[in-house]
Formats: structure tokens, C-alpha cells, sequence
């Protein structure tokens, strides 16, 4: 009766020790899935952003709002991102035309299929930084904040940022 009485006394001890490691591990997983959702969010508003450079002729003020919509609007169906936790929606959109191709002219020819393979510098881009704020219990790491960057290209070139449309950067 003694010996089983002791083995309650330790289940016990062993419990009370191992309960903050089991919650600490369980928020954690949770915290971690939000940054995920979050990393997610941000990288579906810069493919939206690359849509609309090579979709429409819109601004590159226009896309941003639209963008910062994406992201923040008080109708959005799930989670919204806090608007002022968005550090920079930074859109860069590069415009070139290959124009007509002579058939007879090499040069051009040449020129628009490098333009096609090798894009270099010829990359229109969307770029979103979001601020993350630290849970108070990894306040040990000496950060409040931290920020999560996504950046997505798209060649320029590509939709209708040909000669026919006007676009106002």
C-alpha cells in the first residue's frame, strides 16, 4: 500500500513538470501556423499584384491600393492584416516593347527571344513587407517585432503592357 501511495507522488511531480513544457509546445505550433497563414496571405496579394502588372494598365499607385484592399478590407471574408503593420508595398514595373518583328530582321528576332529567356534586369515586380509582432513569451530573444518579405516577378513584356496601352507610372 506504501509503494503505490510513493507512485502517485511521482505521477504527480511528473505531471506539474512536464504541463508547462506540453503548453508552451502546443502555443507554439499554434503561433507558428499563424505566421505560416500569414506568409501565405502576403504571398497571394504579391501574385495578385504580378496579375494586375501583366493583366491590366493600371498604376503602380492603383495596384498598391488595391493590394493594401487585398490584404486589409473590413469585408474580406477570414482574416484580415492590420493596415498598419504593412511596412512597404513596393511595386516596380519595368514596360519595354518589343515592337514589330520584321521577319528579315535578325536582330529583333534575336533580341525578343533573349528577352523571353533571359530577363535579367527586364523583371516588373511586387513586393510586400508585413510586421510581425513576438509572442510575449519568447521576449528572451531580444526582439518585439519581426518582419516577413515576399517578393514575386513577373517578365516584363507580358500582357498588355505592349505599345497599345498607355500605362501612367
Amino acid at each position: 500500500m506504501n509503494i503505490l501511495q510513493n507512485n502517485r507522488g511521482q505521477a504527480f511531480f511528473e505531471g506539474v513538470f512536464i504541463l508547462p513544457v506540453i503548453v508552451v509546445l502546443i502555443f507554439s505550433v499554434i503561433w507558428f501556423a499563424r505566421v505560416l497563414l500569414t506568409w501565405q496571405q502576403l504571398v497571394s496579394a504579391t501574385r495578385y499584384g504580378t496579375d494586375m502588372i501583366a493583366n491590366t494598365s493600371l498604376s503602380k499607385e492603383d495596384i498598391k491600393k488595391d493590394i493594401e484592399n487585398y490584404l486589409t478590407h473590413r469585408m474580406i471574408d477570414g482574416r484580415k492584416l492590420d493596415k498598419d503593420k504593412i511596412k512597404e508595398i513596393k511595386i516596380d514595373i519595368k514596360d519595354y516593347t518589343i515592337g514589330d518583328v520584321n521577319v528579315l530582321d535578325m536582330s529583333k528576332i534575336f533580341s525578343a527571344v533573349k528577352n523571353l529567356f533571359v530577363p535579367t534586369a527586364e523583371m516588373s515586380s511586387v513586393s510586400i513587407t508585413y510586421s510581425y509582432n513576438m509572442p510575449k513569451i519568447l521576449s528572451w530573444a531580444g526582439r518585439d517585432e519581426f518582419e516577413i518579405k515576399t517578393k514575386l516577378s513577373v517578365l516584363a513584356g507580358t500582357g498588355c503592357k505592349s505599345s497599345k496601352h498607355k500605362r501612367n507610372n
